[in-house]
């Protein structure tokens, strides 16, 4: 059970083939054989999540379904609050501390009749590009990416049916890269922040990882929508990327005839592994195939000088209001106390031209995707690392690069513009593991890029490849 897609899942639960209870009890047992393991979760709700499952077990027997998501076991990164347990945020600085509410995220998922398993592992403070301790579930030596590493690895090994993640550089886009999950970030401020720990509030967004496109469409339908709590937050019609996706779901209806989708030039995308490149040739075959055409473009380049100009003093600024940064320094690790300290020495006139450097580079790149439905290209220059090679110099198709730097490239510059984007598995490397497959779209497009996708999955099978149990 923890394999099938959440619709699948659904439709079991709800036609009585099997209880809520009874999928959480499967899953929780996946967890006990896989994650001592993998150690993707920090936190797991054991007997709040069997109560849950009981209780949305009553319901459904009463007639009071809440929908596809009614009975779904899911899992929380663990810089979002969950109502009575801890939110650590992977920092020492936080260790003891319990959420007193809900996210609002977790709020809106409740509603549908989710299920809460547990909190997820994260860098601390979801300030860099893995989550450790976790492990990449297709190879333990390699990194799950992150920071949201820790939801993505629960998906791919079957411990949960889907996940919330959060993206500041690409933090939702990059586990799943690294993990093999399809992960959407939503466009910014149509899915509220309200009960999620910042990292760069004009940044962060959060969003859900799956195994497929319907799955992310299903989570993002229940979670997308106005919260005046965030003042980041943006009003717009209720989402329903889900109909959809399942008004299109019968055959010769999946087509994606008349779509226009652009390839960026070599100057974006390099260096990129080879293997790498093939697979995201081999999908781009398999979109024409499906009736899209395929146009090269030039898009502007966006520069981490940049996106830290931004990042770092928000984040340093975040910590100094809450008083952990001044009250709790000795309990950060290094990475992170590193990294606050050097937002501190940013000038609020550099911060003004990093800003500022972002506007022209999201004026550009909206003006480049005029007339373009989407744009097609890695997550992920290269496959998943070895853990010990991370923040360390690799080498990419000859060229030299920061392998954290490298990882943030190519999913980086849509934080700094909003804009949506999903990665989705689209092919394995000679040694075993997932390349991803990055989709992004015009702001509010989510349902365009789910919908390639979801089709692009219709397709394919690469998101249906399955962890075996150790």
């Amino acid at each position: 059970m923890p394999y099938k897609s959440i619709r699948e899942a659904a439709e079991e639960i709800h036609a009585g083939l099997i209880t809520p209870a009874e999928l959480v009890l499967e899953t929780l047992a996946r967890i006990d054989e896989q994650d001592s393991m993998i150690q993707a979760y920090v936190t797991i709700m054991r007997e709040q999540a069997l109560e849950e499952a009981e209780r949305a077990e009553r319901e459904i027997r009463t007639g009071l379904y809440r929908g596809l998501l009614h009975g779904i076991p899911l899992a929380i990164k663990d810089i979002i609050a969950v109502k009575g347990v801890r939110l650590t945020a992977g920092s020492k600085v936080l260790a003891n501390f319990t959420a007193s509410e809900d996210a609002t995220v977790v709020e809106l998922l409740r509603k549908k009749g989710a299920i809460i398993l547990g909190k997820t592992s994260t860098f601390e403070f979801a300030y860099g590009p893995y989550s450790p301790p976790t492990c990449n579930p297709w190879d333990h030596t390699r990194t799950t990416g992150g920071s949201s590493g820790g939801s993505a690895a629960a998906v791919v090994a079957g411990m949960c049916l889907g996940a919330l993640g959060s993206d500041t550089g690409g933090s939702i886009r990059i586990p799943s890269a690294c993990c093999g999950a399809t992960g959407l970030k939503p466009t910014y401020g149509a899915v509220s922040c309200y009960g999620v720990i910042p990292l760069s509030w004009s940044l962060d967004h959060v969003g859900p990882i799956g195994r497929s496109a319907e799955d992310c469409a299903l989570l993002f339908d229940a979670i997308a929508g106005y919260d005046p709590r965030d003042p980041n937050s943006v009003s717009r019609p209720p989402s329903k990327t889900h109909k959809t996706l399942s008004a299109r779901s019968a055959p010769g209806e999946a087509s994606l005839q008349g779509l226009r989708l652009g390839l960026p030039q070599d100057a974006f995308i390099n260096p990129l592994d080879p293997e790498v490149r093939l697979a995201w040739k081999g999908a781009v075959m398999v979109l024409k195939e499906a009736g899209a055409q395929v146009h090269d473009v030039e898009l502007p380049r966006a520069t981490l000088a940049t996106y830290r100009g931004v990042q770092k003093p928000e984040a340093t600024l975040a910590h100094i209001e809450k008083g952990w940064l001044t009250e709790k320094l000795d309990l950060y690790g290094e990475p992170a106390r590193t990294r606050l300290l050097e937002g501190q020495e940013i000038k609020a006139v550099d911060y003004l031209q990093a800003q500022r450097q972002r506007r022209t580079f999201s004026s550009s790149l909206r003006t480049a995707m005029q007339g373009l439905d989407a744009l097609v290209l890695p997550t992920q220059p290269i496959p998943a690392v070895q853990i010990a090679q991370m923040g360390q110099e690799i080498t990419i198709d000859g060229a030299k690069e920061n392998a954290t730097e490298a990882m943030l490239r190519l999913t980086m510059p849509f934080n700094l513009a909003g804009l949506p984007a999903i990665s989705l598995p689209c092919g394995f490397s000679s040694g075993g593991l997932p390349i991803g497959l990055q989709l992004v779209g015009k702001p509010f497009e989510e349902a365009m890029i789910l919908r390639i996708a979801h089709t692009y999955q219709q397709m394919t099978d690469w998101h249906h490849r399955e962890i075996k149990a150790s």
